[in-house]
C-alpha cells in the first residue's frame, strides 16, 4: 500500500497539495494585508474577478465577521489593515477592532502615507494621524505576538531622516514602528528610528533565486539592528487592469507555497501574506469567483491547520458548489491513512507474537520444541 501511494506521486509531489518544501515555524505569526476601502462602486474599477461574498461595502459588518472567521480558520493570526485618518476609515477601523477583539484576532496598522498619486503626505499629517491612532485604539491594537501597537509606515523612503525622527519622538516607545523599506540601503538609512521593517513586495517572483537572496539579506540587516522583520509572501500578481505589465501567475497555488517558503527562509518574526483583498492587483486570497477558496486551502494546509469540519470557506454555499467533491489530496490522505493503519496493525501483531513467544519460552517440552499453537 505504501509503495502504491508513492507510485501515484500523491505524497511529497512538490505540488501545492503536498507538504511545504521547508518546515514552517509555529512561533511565527502569519498576518494578511487587509483593505477597508470598498464601496459598491469600487467594484466598477480595475477588477478582473469578484469575491464570493459579493461586491461588498467595507461598512458591512456581516461581511467583516465572515472575513475574520475565514482568515482564522486558514491559520491567519491577524490582519494588517490599511489606514489613514478619514471619517470612513476611522468608522471601519472601529468595526474591525470590535470584531477582532471578540474573535481574539490580532491587528496591525499599515499607515498609508502616500496619496492616490503616490505623493507623500505632509509630515505634520503623518504625525497627527499616528498619535491619534495610538491614543484612540492603542490598547486594542496590542497583539499576542507584539505587545505594543504595530504600525507599518508606508513610503518611508520618501521622507527625510529628520521627518522620521520627529514622528518617532512624538510616538516615543509606545509602539512598534516599522519602516517599509524595499532594500538594505533604505532600511539602514532609517534603522536608528524604527523598530524593524515590513516589505510589501506584491510582485515578487518566488521562482527566481534573486527573490530569496533579497529577502534573506533584508532579514539579516533588520536583525543586525535588533529589529522586527516582517517578511512578505504573495499568491501571485496581475496589475494589468491598473496599467502594469508584470504578471506572476498563481500556478494552482504553488506560487503561494514557494513564496511562503522564501518568507520563512528569511528568518522572519512574522509573515505578511499579500493580500486578503487587494482585488485590483489580483493578489487576493479571499475566496473569489475565479479561484474559489483555493489559496486559503493551500495556506491552511501549509500552516498545518486542521481541515476538519466546515473548512476555510465552508460557510459559503457558492464555494462548496464550485469545489470538486474528490481531489488528489483527498485520495492521498485516504491512501496514507490506510497505509499507516496497515503498518500499525502489522506492528501490533508482531509485538503480540513476540510477547507470546517470550511468555511461552519457559514452557518448552522435554525435546526443547515449542508447542505448535505458540508459533501459529
Amino acid at each position: 500500500m505504501c509503495a502504491f501511494v508513492t507510485a501515484l506521486g500523491l505524497v511529497g509531489s512538490g505540488s501545492a497539495e503536498s507538504a511545504p518544501e521547508t518546515d514552517t515555524h509555529p512561533g511565527v505569526q502569519v498576518y494578511a494585508y487587509f483593505y477597508q476601502w470598498f464601496t459598491p462602486s469600487s467594484w466598477n474599477r480595475a477588477k478582473a474577478d469578484y469575491p464570493l461574498a459579493g461586491r461588498y461595502s467595507s461598512d458591512d459588518l456581516s461581511v467583516l465577521r465572515d472575513q475574520v472567521s475565514q482568515a482564522r480558520t486558514a491559520g491567519i493570526t491577524g490582519f494588517l489593515t490599511s489606514w489613514k485618518s478619514t471619517d470612513a476609515l476611522n468608522r471601519r477601523l472601529d468595526m474591525l477592532v470590535g470584531v477582532a477583539r471578540a474573535e481574539k484576532f490580532n491587528l496591525g496598522i499599515v499607515y498609508e502615507a502616500l496619496d492616490f498619486q503616490r505623493h507623500p503626505l505632509p509630515i505634520a499629517t503623518v504625525q497627527n494621524d499616528m498619535t491619534f491612532l495610538v491614543s484612540r485604539w492603542g490598547t486594542a491594537l496590542k497583539s499576542s505576538g507584539f505587545h505594543k501597537p504595530l504600525i507599518i509606515w508606508t513610503g518611508t523612503d520618501q521622507y527625510s531622516v529628520a521627518d522620521i525622527a520627529a514622528v518617532r519622538s512624538a510616538l516615543g516607545t509606545n509602539v512598534d514602528l516599522l519602516a517599509a523599506a524595499k532594500n538594505v540601503t533604505d532600511y539602514e538609512r532609517v534603522a536608528r528610528y524604527v523598530d524593524g521593517d515590513a516589505y510589501y513586495w506584491s510582485s515578487a517572483n518566488p521562482a527566481s533565486q534573486s527573490t530569496l537572496k533579497k529577502l534573506i539579506a533584508m532579514g539579516a540587516v533588520v536583525h543586525s539592528h535588533h529589529g522586527i522583520w516582517l517578511a512578505p509572501a504573495a499568491s501571485g500578481f496581475d496589475g494589468r487592469t491598473l496599467g502594469h505589465t508584470r504578471v506572476i501567475g498563481r500556478d494552482d497555488g504553488r506560487t503561494l507555497v514557494r513564496s511562503l517558503n522564501d518568507a520563512f527562509a528569511s528568518s522572519p518574526d512574522a509573515v505578511g501574506v499579500i493580500s486578503w483583498n487587494e482585488w485590483s492587483e489580483n493578489t487576493y486570497i479571499e475566496p473569489g469567483e475565479r479561484y474559489g477558496g483555493r489559496e486559503l486551502a493551500v495556506l491552511q494546509r501549509y500552516l498545518g491547520r486542521s481541515t476538519a469540519g466546515a473548512g476555510v470557506a465552508g460557510t459559503m454555499a457558492e464555494n462548496r458548489r464550485k469545489a470538486s467533491p474528490w481531489t488528489g489530496l483527498d485520495a492521498a490522505v485516504v491512501l496514507a491513512v490506510v497505509c499507516l493503519a496497515s503498518v500499525a496493525a502489522l506492528g501490533r501483531r508482531a509485538r503480540r507474537r513476540t510477547a507470546t513467544r517470550r511468555r511461552h519460552a519457559r514452557r518448552r517440552t522435554a525435546t526443547g520444541r515449542l508447542d505448535a499453537d505458540v508459533i501459529r
